[in-house]
C-alpha cells in the first residue's frame, strides 16, 4: 500500500512519515510539501493520502483515492478520516489514531477490489446531511 504524506507543518509531516515508516515497514510511505500534492497523487496514485486542502485536490475526476485524511494538527477537530463510504472525525490525534487509520486503509484496500473515491462519497454524504 502507498501512502502520501503532504501536510503542514513539516516537522508532523516528517515525523508521521518516520512512524509509519518504522511501524509499518511492508508500507511505501511518501512525504511531500503540500504544494506539489496535486503532481504527486496523479504521479504516485496513492491509497491513503494525509494533507491538509483536500479539497484542492480531489475534485478533479482523474485523481481518486479510496482512503484520505485531512489533518489539521491547530483545529478543534483535528482529523477528518475518510475510508471508502465511512467518514469520522478525531479531535486529538495521537500515533494510535494514525496507526488505526493506516491499517483501516490497508484492509479496505485488501478486501475491496473496485477503486472507488472515498473523498467524493464523503463529500457527497456531508452535502446530503447539511
Amino acid at each position: 500500500m502507498k501512502v502520501l504524506i503532504a501536510i503542514e507543518p513539516r516537522s508532523y509531516r516528517e515525523v508521521i512519515g518516520l512512524a509509519i515508516e518504522e511501524l509499518r515497514p511492508h508500507l511505501r510511505v511518501e512525504v511531500v510539501e503540500p504544494g506539489t500534492l496535486q503532481s504527486e497523487v496523479s504521479r504516485l496514485r496513492p491509497d491513503l493520502v494525509f494533507c491538509d486542502e483536500p479539497d484542492t485536490v480531489f475534485r478533479s475526476a482523474e485523481i481518486s483515492t479510496r482512503a484520505w485524511v485531512e489533518f489539521r494538527p491547530y483545529a478543534a477537530t483535528q482529523a477528518k478520516v475518510c475510508l471508502g463510504d465511512e467518514c469520522s472525525e478525531i479531535e486529538d490525534v495521537n500515533l494510535d489514531d494514525i496507526l488505526s487509520v493506516v491499517d483501516a486503509a490497508e484492509r479496505l484496500l485488501q478486501n475491496s477490489p473496485a477503486p472507488k473515491s472515498a473523498f467524493a462519497a464523503c463529500r457527497k454524504r456531508r452535502s446530503i446531511l447539511l
